[in-house]
């Protein structure tokens, strides 16, 4: 499929979806707001908003830059859209995005790329519903059943578990790179954990990791541009 017919059949029609469901989803996430102002007059301050506005910013605003940059080219344009969607991106729309790209052993922002990456978002989004269904329903329980100790293990190292399984699938694939995406947040977290805001770690980070292989993707360029002049 060339260009002009790749962007016809799926560039256009994902943005005009993908825009869509997510105006309409912004949309509808007012309407409970709505039903407590119109209907029983509930309505928080005005300068209660104003702080909570300017401490969400603050806290989150790098992070909404940040993200969809850094996740674009694991999730594709499709996936980009359903995962900002559906949520838990980090988590579970991201690993099995990358899994499953690894396991079909597809070229990275190629085309083959984003319809592995699709489906996978979409099996983990559908996934994610069942388990998110039966823990609504049997959660408590099992909870109440689980010792202590073993309920804090799950709230303490689910989620460094899962970037950890995801970081290690990254470094066999780049290992060149992990020095620098590892080496630089940590030494911020060492040593300039109490000078520099969380967030400003995050943006570090990418920041050096992008660079790194930026400076990577170049030399590889030129090594084989050598040896041809050879």
């Amino acid at each position: 499929m060339d260009n002009s017919n790749y962007t016809q059949q799926w560039v256009n029609p994902v943005h005009k979806i993908g825009r869509g469901t997510l105006l309409t989803a912004c949309v509808t996430t007012t309407f409970p707001i709505l039903y407590l102002y119109l209907v029983h007059g509930i309505f928080p301050p005005v300068d209660w908003l104003k702080n909570d506005v300017l401490l969400i910013v603050a806290s989150f605003g790098f992070i909404w830059l940040i993200e969809p940059i850094s996740f674009y080219p694991a999730l594709g344009l499709s996936g980009t859209y359903l995962a900002f969607l559906t949520g838990n991106i980090g988590t579970t729309k991201l690993p099995a995005a990358a899994i499953a790209q690894d396991l079909a052993k597809v070229e990275p922002g190629s085309r083959e790329a984003e319809v592995v990456s699709t489906l996978a978002i979409i099996g983990a989004t559908t996934t994610t519903t069942v388990f998110i269904c039966v823990g609504v329903i049997c959660g408590s329980f099992l909870l109440s059943v689980l010792p202590g100790p073993a309920v804090d293990a799950l709230k303490s190292y689910t989620v460094p578990a899962v970037f950890g399984a995801l970081m290690v699938t990254f470094a066999i694939k780049y290992p060149k790179v992990i020095p620098v995406a590892i080496g630089v947040p940590l030494m911020l977290k060492l040593f300039a954990a109490n000078l520099i805001p969380g967030y400003w770690h995050i943006i570090f980070a990418i920041g050096a990791t992008v660079a790194a292989a930026f400076v990577l993707y170049r030399s590889d360029i030129k090594q084989p541009n050598l040896s041809d002049a050879k």
